[in-house]
Order: C-alpha cells, then structure tokens, then sequence
C-alpha cells in the first residue's frame, strides 16, 4: 500500500507564489491584502493553505473568460480554424506594408561602409 502525502495546512510567505503559479510581487500585490497572514517562529510569515485555495477559486471564478461550450471542443485562439491553413488576411498592425520578403530592403552604399570602416579604425585600443 503506497504511502499517502500529506499536505501542509500552513505555508509559509517564501512558498505562497509557488504554491499559487505566480511570482512575489503578484503575490503581494492581488492576494496579500485579501487573506489573512500569520507568524511563524520569531520572522516567519505563513499563509493557511484553505484560504489561499478560497481566494483562488474566487479569483477564477471573477476573473475568468466565459467560452461558449467550455468543456465540448474549444475553439483555437488564433482566427485559423482547425485544417484550414490559410493565413488569416487582416494586416498586422506591425506590418503597415502589405507582405514582403523579410529581407533588409535598404541597400547599403560604398560610403555607408567606408564611414564605418573609418568609425572602427579610428577608435583607441582599449588598454586592457
């Protein structure tokens, strides 16, 4: 018969975010100031795990986003619907241009590379 783990009923302020998948100054900042906190030894803090899960499942409960048919298959997030591969055909706002290649498209001149030459030799050695 396996052994059964069991779980804390206090945890302490430096394994709260972990406990809840979030970093400490998120911790801080939206749980902190709803649950109760207590002192552990002389400078501990602890957290009683019942009341972080309470907090939690109200923060989801508030906070999360109505799919319709949550449970049946969702849809994906992007706008491309399951085995369609086309591309969606609204712009990106981070492409005002229309499609291109990717490629640098401002040509380079013989003097663009000769005042860079001359920026590179002119610097002193650093004396290292």
């Amino acid at each position: 018969m396996a052994a059964q783990r069991i779980h804390p009923r206090f945890i302490r302020a430096g394994e709260a975010p972990g406990y809840l998948s979030m970093n400490l100054a998120l911790l801080n900042q939206i749980v902190r100031p709803f649950v109760n906190e207590f002192p552990i030894g002389e400078r501990g803090v602890g957290f009683d795990r019942q009341e972080l899960d309470d907090w939690a499942s109200s923060y989801v409960a508030a906070k999360a986003i109505d799919k319709k048919g949550a449970g049946a298959q969702q849809l994906p997030r992007s706008e491309r619907q399951k085995g369609d591969t086309r591309w969606r055909e609204k712009r990106s706002p981070g492409s005002p241009k229309g499609t291109g290649s990717g490629i640098w498209t401002r040509k380079s001149t013989a003097s663009d590379f000769t005042n860079l030459l001359a920026q590179l030799t002119d610097r002193k050695q650093s004396a290292t």
